[in-house]
């Protein structure tokens, strides 16, 4: 295959990833968000011209036109860029740079449009891991509508709680060298995609609250949150093993003052029901449950009693005690919701929940059935709760002083 010679005319300097006291590009902060980890290749292009360099900035590997697609291959822990043509890049180790030419043009990444630069770094002999480099404002544009959802007039308020609850994350999930990434663009942190996911709402509340995160005694606090809560949010030790308390992540009502109705009580699962047959029951937790507890050789054994064991003072539960012909096994707050899938893969909705055994003749179990309220982990703040509190006109600091009591929104210290 012909080689495209490297071009080093004009060649504009590259910037090496900088430590996170650092971290600036033309005076904004930057983050760096993992599009895919691990992969073997990954197709790049862009809305407009656009330059592939190496990471050294000697030289610049390929001039492209819009839509002009090629695919980066890994290869004994090198890279190289391929044309649908059959025409190819140098081969080099270190990171390859896509960036756009002008304004106006985005980078493509299989076919998803990204804001900033995309860097393509050997994650191993055969694999690549993809890395968007962009303005932290810009990736909340990203990340915001994808975690709210797509909201409605009145309800501006939680969108902009939103933006300031996910740039409080960003700010204290900033990795600094010992990984080329701060974080996912998955639930693992924040869900995030790039232009494509951008609506007019959450880019003015992105806009509106430039820079604002909640601070807890002068110093910005991680700020988790969830979709609903059910009517009253956990404290984090309640619902994740050996996490300590924070002031500001405790148990807080969702009642709507001088009612019996709950702000998240329009939220799709705000009540739930789930059903296991003895022989769901069994697939789940022999493909889940030896992840979460030591199961015996020859699998967990034939379900007889499924009971919760103790409350946390959310009304959570804080154990669930599944005894089998073959012992018993005891899970411990989010890890229920790791074993008691549903048969498509999805975890249980929460931890807010009673159980419910139905028996044979033979007094043999035969369902279980799981009657829950709420949505996600529970910590923090509740998405649905911020909307409905936004329908009841408070605004968004009033909202975020309801979830993270005691932290006060403030510029971020740059």
């Amino acid at each position: 295959r012909p080689t495209v010679p490297p071009d080093t005319a004009a060649n504009p300097p590259i910037e090496e990833i900088p430590a996170p006291s650092e971290r600036r590009l033309q005076g904004g902060r930057v983050v760096r968000i993992a599009l895919a980890k691990d992969v073997d290749h990954v197709t790049l292009s862009a809305t407009g011209e656009w330059r592939l360099y190496d990471s050294g900035g000697e030289s610049t590997l390929l001039r492209a036109g819009a839509g002009d697609l090629w695919t980066v291959e890994a290869g004994s822990s090198r890279l190289r860029a391929v044309h649908d043509d059959g025409r190819t890049t140098a081969t080099r180790p270190a990171p390859f740079i896509a960036r756009t030419v002008g304004r106006g043009a985005f980078v493509t990444v299989n076919g998803k449009r990204y804001r900033g630069e995309v860097w393509v770094i050997p994650s191993g002999a055969h694999s690549v891991t993809v890395v968007n480099r962009l303005y932290l404002e810009d990736y909340l544009r990203g990340v915001v509508p994808l975690e709210i959802g797509h909201r409605g007039s009145g309800e501006e308020a939680a969108v902009a709680a939103q933006a300031v609850a996910a740039r409080s994350y960003a700010y204290t999930h900033l990795a600094g060298r010992e990984r080329p990434y701060d974080m996912l663009a998955t639930v693992l942190d924040q869900v995030y995609g790039g232009v494509d996911a951008e609506t007019p709402m959450s880019d003015a509340a992105v806009a509106a609250t430039e820079g604002l995160v909640l601070q807890y005694h002068g110093r910005v606090v991680n700020a988790p949150y969830h979709s609903t809560c059910g009517g009253r949010t956990a404290a984090a030790s309640e619902v994740w093993r050996g996490e300590a308390d924070e002031p500001y992540l405790v148990s807080v009502s969702d009642r709507i003052p001088g009612t019996d109705r709950y702000y998240c009580d329009i939220a799709p699962r705000f009540r739930w029901t789930q059903t296991f047959t003895a022989g769901a029951l069994a697939r789940v937790l022999e493909r889940y449950l030896d992840r979460y507890a030591r199961v015996r050789s020859g699998g967990p054994g034939r379900v007889e009693k499924v009971e919760v064991r103790g409350r946390t003072p959310s009304g959570r539960v804080r154990a669930l005690v599944i005894t089998t012909d073959r012992g018993e096994y005891t899970l411990r707050g989010n890890d229920i919701r790791f074993v008691l899938r549903s048969p498509g893969g999805e975890i249980l909705n929460s931890t807010y929940f009673s159980v419910e055994t139905e028996r044979g003749r033979n007094g043999a179990l035969t369902q279980l059935t799981v009657r829950g309220n709420g949505y996600g982990h529970g910590i923090g703040m509740c998405q649905w709760g911020a909307i409905g509190r936004a329908r009841a006109g408070q605004d968004y600091q009033t909202i975020l002083r309801a979830y993270y009591p005691g932290t006060v929104v403030a510029r971020a210290d740059e």
